[in-house]
This record gives C-alpha cells, sequence and structure tokens, in this order.
C-alpha cells in the first residue's frame, strides 16, 4: 500500500504542474498521517497491553514512512518555489495588463481616425491574450476594467458607424456560441474544469467585440442568466460540500462525546474496564471510519479525542497498577509542576519560558491522574498558570505582528514601484533617484525575519543591476555596487555579524595584497644588473601598479564596511 503511495507522489512530484497535483498530493499525504497515526496509536495500545510502560513507547517508522515524509519534503518545497515563480510572473502581467488598459482607455481620444484606433485596439487585444495570468484577488477587479474600456472604446467613439455590417454579425455568431457553450456548463461535473472554462468563456466574451444595439441587451442578458445558473451551481456544490464537512465533523463530536462519557465514568471493577475498553476500540475504529472535516476545527477535534483516549487508557493503567501510594506520588509530582508554572506565569523571557511551559505541559501529560476527585482541582489550578503566561504571550506578540505587517506591507510598496522605474537615460538624475529608492528602502522599523531576506534580495538583486546600466567608470561602479551590498547586509542582520565577517575577509585579502606587492618588489632587486628594454621586468612593474590599485580599492571597502558597522554599534 505505502509502496504505490511512494510510487504514486513521486509520479505527481515528477510533473511540472506541481500547483495544479497540490490538492491531490495534499488528500495523500492527509491519508498517510492518519494512517501512521493509527498505526502509531495501534502499536501503543499493543505495548501496553503486553504489560509495558506508557512512558519508555517509542515508535519505530519503517523505511516507507521516512521515503513518504522526504517526499512530502519535497513537494512542500517544490510548491514553495513554484509558487514564488508565479507570483513575480503575476505581478508582471498585472503591471502589463494595466499599461494595456490604460492605453484602451486613450484610443477614446482619437476622434479622426477611427479605423487606426480599431486597428490599435486589436493589437492591444492581442497583447492582452498573449499577456498571462494573474493573480485570482486581481482578476475580476482587472477584467472589469478590461471590460469597462473595451465598452467605453466601442461606444464612445461611435464605432458602429465604422464597423461594417458582418463584423456585427460574426461578433452576434461568437456571443451566441460562448452562451451555448457556458449553457452546457451545466451539465459538466468536473467543479475544477467549470471553473478554468467559465474565465476562459468570459475571456472570450470581453474579447468578442460589439453587437447590434437592438440585440445586445436581450443578448447580455441570455449572458447574465447563463452565468448566474453555473455560478448557482458551482455555490450548491461548494455549500454541500461544507455541509458534508460539518455532519462530518458532528459525527466525530458525537463520537468524542462518547468518548468522554467513557472517561467520565470510569470503571471500578475488572469486567466494568473489559466492557469500556472494547467500547472504546470501537468508538476509534468508527472514528477512523468518518469522512474529512473543516482542517481547523477537524484538528482540534482529533487532538481532544487522541488526548481523551489517553486518558481512558492511562487511567486503566492506574487502576490496574492498583497501588493507592502511586496516586499521592502523582499528586506531588503535579503540585511540583503547578508550582513550577505558577513561578514562570509572570515571566516575560517569552520564548524561554514558553518552552518551559511547553515541556511542563507535556510532562503534565505524561503523568497518569491523580484520582478522579484530586485531578480536575489540579488540572484547573495548572492551566490557569498557563494560561496567565500565555494570554500575556499572546497578546505581546499581537502587538508586534501588527507592526511587522505593516512594514512589511510598506516595503512591498515601495519595491512594486522600484521594480517598475524606468532609467531616463540621464546620470546624474537617475543616480539621484536609486540614491532615493535606497535611503526610502532602509527608513522605517526592521522587517520580520521571515520576510527580510526574501524583500532585501529582491531589492538589491535590481539595484545593482540599474547600477549595471548607468554609464560610469568601472571604479565608481565598483564603489556603488559595493556600497548597495553593505547595505543589504546591514538589512538582513541588523546586529552586524555579516557586515563583521565581510569586514574580516577584506582585511585578510587586503593584507594579502601587499605582501604580493613587497614580493614583487623585492623581486626588482634581481634586475639592477639588466640593460635595455625587459620584458619580464616590464611585466613585474605593471603587477606591482596593478596590486597597488586593487590594494587601494580594498582600504577603501575597509573604511566603507568600518563606518556600517559603526552605524550598527550606535
Amino acid at each position: 500500500m505505502k509502496t504505490e503511495l511512494i510510487e504514486k507522489v513521486e509520479l505527481l512530484l515528477q510533473s511540472e504542474d506541481i500547483l495544479g497535483n497540490a490538492p491531490e498530493i495534499r488528500i495523500l499525504q492527509s491519508g498517510f498521517e492518519t494512517e501512521l497515526a493509527a498505526e502509531t496509536d495501534k502499536a501503543k495500545q499493543e505495548f501496553i497491553a503486553e504489560g509495558g510502560n506508557p512512558k519508555e513507547f517509542v515508535f519505530n517508522k519503517q523505511a516507507d514512512d521516512l521515503k513518504l515524509e522526504e517526499l512530502f519534503k519535497t513537494f512542500r518545497e517544490l510548491k514553495k518555489e513554484k509558487e514564488k515563480k508565479v507570483l513575480l510572473d503575476q505581478m508582471r502581467h498585472l503591471e502589463l495588463k494595466r499599461t494595456i488598459i490604460e492605453k484602451i482607455k486613450a484610443l477614446g481620444n482619437i476622434q479622426t481616425q477611427p479605423g487606426k484606433a480599431i486597428k490599435t485596439l486589436k493589437d492591444l487585444q492581442t497583447q492582452w491574450k498573449e499577456a498571462g495570468a494573474v493573480s485570482s484577488h486581481n482578476y475580476k477587479e482587472l477584467q472589469n476594467e478590461y471590460s469597462k474600456a473595451l465598452e467605453a472604446f466601442y461606444y464612445s467613439l461611435d464605432i458602429y458607424k465604422v464597423m461594417q455590417d458582418h463584423d456585427f454579425k460574426k461578433n452576434l455568431e461568437i456571443k451566441t456560441a460562448i452562451i451555448e457553450h457556458l449553457t452546457k456548463l451545466k451539465e459538466q461535473n468536473n467543479i475544477k474544469e467549470i471553473e478554468r472554462l467559465i474565465k476562459v468563456y468570459r475571456n472570450e466574451w470581453d474579447e468578442a467585440g460589439p453587437v447590434q444595439n437592438d440585440k445586445w441587451e436581450a443578448l447580455k442578458t441570455q449572458w447574465r442568466s447563463a452565468l448566474d445558473q453555473i455560478y448557482d451551481k458551482l455555490k450548491t456544490h461548494y455549500t454541500l460540500l461544507e455541509e458534508q464537512k460539518e455532519k462530518n465533523l458532528a459525527a466525530k463530536q458525537h463520537i468524542l462525546t462518547q468518548t468522554k462519557a467513557l472517561v467520565e465514568n470510569m470503571p471500578v471493577d475488572e469486567e466494568g474496564w473489559k466492557k469500556s475498553t472494547d467500547a472504546m476500540i470501537a468508538l476509534q475504529k468508527e472514528w477512523k471510519s468518518t469522512g474529512f472535516t473543516q482542517k481547523g476545527k477537524g484538528a482540534e477535534s482529533w487532538k481532544e479525542f487522541r488526548e481523551t483516549c489517553d486518558l481512558f487508557f492511562d487511567a486503566k493503567n492506574v487502576f490496574y497498577a492498583g497501588i493507592k501510594e502511586v496516586r499521592n506520588g502523582l499528586r506531588k509530582q503535579k503540585l511540583a509542576l503547578i508550582e513550577t508554572a505558577e513561578a514562570l506565569s509572570t515571566s516575560t523571557a517569552w520564548s524561554d519560558t514558553a518552552n518551559k511551559m511547553i515541556r511542563l505541559q507535556a510532562d503534565w501529560k505524561r503523568i497518569p491522574p491523580a484520582g478522579p476527585h484530586e485531578e480536575p482541582r489540579l488540572f484547573h489550578r495548572f492551566r490557569k498558570a498557563c494560561n496567565v503566561f500565555f494570554d500575556a504571550k499572546k497578546k505581546h506578540f499581537e502587538d508586534i505582528d501588527a507592526a511587522s505587517v505593516n512594514e512589511v506591507k510598506a516595503k512591498e510598496d515601495v519595491l512594486a514601484r522600484f521594480l517598475a522605474l524606468q532609467l531616463s537615460g540621464d546620470e546624474a538624475k537617475d543616480k539621484e533617484t536609486l540614491q532615493a529608492f535606497s535611503h526610502e528602502w532602509q527608513s522605517g522599523s526592521p522587517l520580520p525575519p521571515k520576510d527580510r531576506k526574501r524583500l532585501n534580495d529582491q531589492f538589491y538583486h535590481h539595484m545593482d543591476e540599474f547600477y549595471s546600466k548607468l554609464n560610469i567608470q568601472v571604479s565608481e561602479l565598483e564603489s556603488m555596487k559595493f556600497k548597495s551590498k553593505l547595505e543589504r547586509l546591514e538589512k538582513e542582520d541588523p546586529s552586524g555579524n555579516l557586515l563583521q565577517k565581510e569586514f574580516d575577509h577584506i582585511k585578510k585579502l587586503t593584507e594579502q595584497i601587499h605582501l604580493d606587492v613587497l614580493k614583487y618588489e623585492n623581486n626588482l632587486g634581481f634586475f639592477k644588473s639588466s640593460k635595455g628594454d625587459n620584458p619580464l621586468l616590464n611585466e613585474i612593474r605593471s603587477k606591482i601598479e596593478s596590486e597597488k590599485e586593487r590594494h587601494a580599492l580594498m582600504k577603501a571597502k575597509l573604511k566603507m564596511v568600518r563606518e556600517a558597522l559603526n552605524r550598527v554599534v550606535a
């Protein structure tokens, strides 16, 4: 079974359409993880049934399990890389299409040359078709702007006086055929295909051109009616899908309620424990056979179900251990955890304390219940101490996250304007423009670590490209590029570690160049008796001059790095 799953995932990963295969791969991953969790639970129960201590239980994954986990990791990396490329393409396509729309709008000013305007429009429509896709959240608004621009062009320039009757007839036939195709989609059961074809037909509809005024309203009504029917079908599909997920969730909640009932009504004798165990195992099988639910709610229910089952079997182990003293020992252990949690609850060392709290919670879960009377009281006190800390931590980072979101958005706005920049050809003006963008980029608060490298790499990569296009001396270009590099290092690592590494590297290189110059100058002593033009002597002198120039450049770079380090320290 897992061998077939591996082959299927590997085949899907070989496809170029990683994003298209993503839903199927996620379904396969979810099934694998569910099966792996089931195997783990089964192995644990068998281990416990054989007299093993649950604290000592370790599940050894098979080679196929590890292979699948590696394949799913590869999928996430490929998907992330593909999404990044798609995003950049979509941004470029969006700017191009917005430019096309503005050009279409400008055609409305051509009053005396309608024929030329029509030809220009057709060229722009061809460019629109070839421009490529944009992101889904920009698609509808952009498509509406495009449609409005086309309608404004056709009707504002009185285009119908220029276009011949056969153009209207052809457009009418095309739009009628599109409506027929759209109507037939009601018979289609492949929802993804329906959603794809709707976009295709909407594009064809907008690009088909105008029809006679007396036919337009009726045709548009048919189009809207057919479109509404398809959207109703999609809405019904997703509504039913969500309803089924809700039903599955309700079924799982019912199973969870029954599971909790078993935990709340612990048996008092061995016969009772046998019956309750059989009932619990039957509920676990029923849970596995229930369908998918909403991801977030399903994960919460599964977590609660698993914890409830663990609580049940932990209690069963305590019962069979049959020692009252063990419960007293458990109570003492939990009191120690509570006291530690209460002492940590007011700490503001968020990361370190959170790890300690999580370890305390893990320790709490590993400790069996201290009895039906003591456990709720102890847990209430323990949970209260944990909640005091985590609530304060959540509020603290919500404030930080809000500021980080605003800073990321501001940087993305600057990056978008920078990517759209066109050099004017005026070297001084272009240098001022690039420096202004560089100063604007460095202003503001630091970026969050997860976005810092991505945005800085894009900005400084394009900055280097712009510098390379300027018609300036090599030494000045080298200085500007190096200054841009230092700005990037300073933004990526405000602590200055990257700048310090750069300083050490250049310093070492400078010292080596100095030694090389001394070596070459020492070699000149061998040529004191040389007369006339000596090619080897000339070559050494040339090397000395070249290395001295490099040495001066390295010293200048060292000064620039030192100044950057001083800014970081300050």
